[in-house]
């Protein structure tokens, strides 16, 4: 066939009748055989970059037509296709190259405008999307309806909450009876707040189309959000009875079975999931959450989980040669970036509040990566605490990390590590020299490229280096601080001095009160006579979980009038419950955390049994660091003979509960300078370390 155009042109005849025939190996065979002959054959690189797309070849499909459209640039559907294929394969600057070359040619044409606009969105780039987006509805031959809602997406992920609902109510004028826009509104109603209107949009949703499993899916997250884990519970279980295989319903059922405190089972359902779709690091992440909780994990167990989460979800995309700021000069200022979805009424709001605040402008510059979609009264105080504010909600990992890496970021802290919202893949991309994972987290995260674990001496004790993946950078005090929220109502007088009988509390989440937690709290009530027990957290509100708690308190002996179990309440009304609390009961193997630091704030001092991982040792941090100490126990006998104890001497008690939030106040606990100079000096020792490297 050598220099033999009619030879050339039968193969091709032979191949592309095969082609038609299905025959599509024999096809495949025929075109690579005319292009050793003539490499350049535009018509053939074309039928075999379609061919290989159709097969599932997608990276060497894109290859051949990208080397088609250099011989022949003027194929515009054809180039509108591969410009499709990378944006499907997440590759939006690439398809926004192909999109700019046909309006290069062709400046009205819509499809191209509609979809560099979808790019742009992709890129994070959302200026551009929109006004993209909005050019795309005013050509000829526009689709106005996909055009509006995705302009409601791009608006949504811009923050424009007001005018993505205007884009999708009009959508659906366009095509009343596409379900997804019913969906998708729904969605847009929860986040903006209006979650009863989410549920009834939803509701007709499901009744209207009641085979459409992602919709019982996304109303059995607006029941969640509302208390209502019964009727999510009923959603989860029907979207996965009419999609087995739909992995993020067994993902949302096991996170409410877990607000149920029904932990073995949440575990279960998330191995579960995880079967469905390996690829999810956010379903992983909760089965490592939930481990957490089940008395049996230790600390060898975690970190082998979590190690295993690394290996399927960061190191397969390690770079290992990043690009990013080398100027290793020890003494000069530092950029800090500090990266969450939390930046909110949060534990995360709470600790982080403080440090952004303090850190001395003069030695470092701080950016903050806000995954916060409606922020709140914190989110704004946060934002104005900082250098440089980026919402980055909606960004995937190249994106965010080009970003990072364009701020020049020295050391960036993570303050998630595997809770809910998470970027820990985002880290195999290194856009920063050095990456730790800071005080959102309760353990270690088993990513290698996590370089420090911010903690404390005894959330990190001597001797516990084994437990991590990363180095323990160590600070003085607790590995947090805490400032209270400014609503936080005085410290009520002792309940037990007017009401004559002690009340002990608990405002955990229930998935931590544990069947053996409940064994110890009975022994509790059954040494102090008279007391009783108060509960207070989401899960509570539902009837069945309630019931559950008092028939596990019940088969101890414990009568269910001494029981007060409850819903979650607004947190100011939280902070005031505290106000009939005598005693704090902390949870284990996983302790308090906020919740601890809130009831001593509000003068209830809190007694902990110390556990042997780092989500267990979080009281015993924040009492020792308070000043007290005496509260901190090694075994269950200690913890139960130190809550009769105090108990007991209620004059001391009161006097404790009086004094307890000035001794806090002035403890390192709620000092943030002092908290943020002993950060920046960790902070200025791993990166002289970094610049001897």
């Amino acid at each position: 066939m050598r220099d033999d155009p009619a030879a050339r042109t039968q193969l091709f005849a032979q191949a592309l009748a095969r082609q038609q025939a299905g025959e599509y190996d024999e096809a495949e065979r025929l075109y690579r055989q005319i292009l050793t002959t003539f490499p350049n054959d535009d018509d053939t690189l074309r039928n075999l970059g379609l061919l290989c797309l159709h097969k599932g070849a997608v990276d060497e499909a894109i290859t051949l037509i990208e080397r088609c459209l250099t011989l022949s640039p003027e194929r515009t559907p054809l180039r509108l296709q591969l410009a499709d294929t990378l944006l499907v394969q997440k590759r939006p600057a690439a398809a926004a190259h192909h999109f700019q070359e046909i309006l290069r040619r062709e400046p009205q044409h819509a499809i191209a405008t509609y979809h560099l606009g979808l790019a742009r969105q992709g890129e994070g780039r959302l200026e551009e999307a929109i006004a993209l987006l909005r050019r795309a509805r005013t050509l000829p031959e526009a689709e106005s309806g996909p055009i509006l809602a995705s302009l409601g997406a791009a608006l949504r992920a811009q923050g424009d909450l007001a005018a993505a609902e205007s884009c999708y109510r009009a959508a659906i004028d366009q095509e009343p009876n596409d379900p997804q826009r019913h969906n998708t509104l729904g969605l847009l109603l929860q986040e903006m707040g209006r979650t009863q209107e989410a549920i009834e949009t939803l509701s007709t949703l499901v009744a209207n189309h009641p085979r459409m499993a992602m919709a019982w899916n996304n109303l059995g997250i607006l029941f969640r959000q509302e208390g209502a884990l019964e009727g999510a519970e009923m959603c989860y279980h029907t979207a996965l009875r009419l999609d087995p295989n739909l992995f993020v319903a067994e993902n949302n059922l096991a996170v409410v079975l877990g607000d149920m405190g029904r932990v073995e089972e949440a575990v279960a359902t998330c191995r579960r999931a995880l079967a469905l779709d390996p690829t999810s690091a956010a379903t992983h992440s909760n089965l490592i959450l939930n481990l957490h909780y089940l008395p049996t994990s230790d600390a060898a167990t975690l970190l082998a989980e979590c190690r295993a989460y690394n290996a399927q979800h960061v190191a397969p995309f390690v770079i290992a040669n990043p690009d990013h700021c080398r100027d290793r000069d020890p003494h000069r200022p530092l950029r800090i970036g500090y990266l969450s979805p939390d930046f909110k009424q949060h534990p995360v709001g709470f600790f982080w509040q403080p440090v952004l605040a303090a850190h001395d402008r003069r030695q470092f510059a701080i950016h903050a990566y806000s995954g916060v979609g409606r922020g709140d009264w914190l989110t704004r105080l946060l934002e104005g605490a900082v250098d440089c504010w980026r919402p980055v909600k909606g960004l995937d990992d190249p994106t965010l990390a080009r970003l990072i890496s364009a701020d020049r970021i020295d050391i960036l802290v993570e303050l998630s590590g595997h809770t809910d919202g998470n970027r820990l893949p985002l880290l195999a991309r290194r856009p920063a020299s050095i990456q730790i994972t800071g005080g959102g987290h309760y353990n270690t995260t088993g990513v290698a490229v996590i370089d420090y674990l911010l903690c404390d001496p005894h959330h990190a004790p001597p001797g516990s280096e084994v437990e991590f993946s990363e180095t323990p950078l160590r600070l003085p005090d607790d590995y947090i601080c805490y400032a209270p929220p400014p609503y936080a109502p005085p410290v009520t007088p002792l309940p037990a001095l007017t009401n004559g009988c002690i009340t002990f509390g608990c405002f955990n989440n229930p998935i931590k009160v544990t069947a053996e937690v409940i064994a110890v709290w009975a022994e509790v009530l059954r040494r102090v006579p008279g007391s009783c027990l108060r509960m207070r957290a989401r899960g509570l509100g539902d009837v069945l979980t309630r019931d559950r708690f008092l028939k596990q308190f019940h088969d101890h002996g414990i009568d269910g009038s001494r029981l007060e179990l409850a819903g979650a309440l607004p947190h100011p009304g939280l902070l005031a419950a505290y106000g009939a609390i005598d005693i704090a009961l902390d949870p284990f193997p996983y302790s308090g955390g906020l919740t601890t630091l809130e009831a001593l704030w509000m003068g209830v001092p809190v007694v902990t049994l110390t556990g042997k991982t780092f989500c267990g040792r979080h009281s015993t941090s924040h009492l020792h660091n308070a000043g007290l100490p005496q509260f901190v126990t090694g075994t269950r006998e200690a913890y139960v003979d130190t809550i009769v104890r105090l108990a007991d001497n209620r004059e001391a008690l009161a006097r404790l509960r009086a004094g307890l939030r000035a001794q806090m106040a002035r403890s390192p606990l709620c000092d943030g300078v002092r908290y943020t100079r002993n950060l920046e000096a960790a902070y200025r020792r791993v990166w002289q370390q970094w610049c001897r490297s």
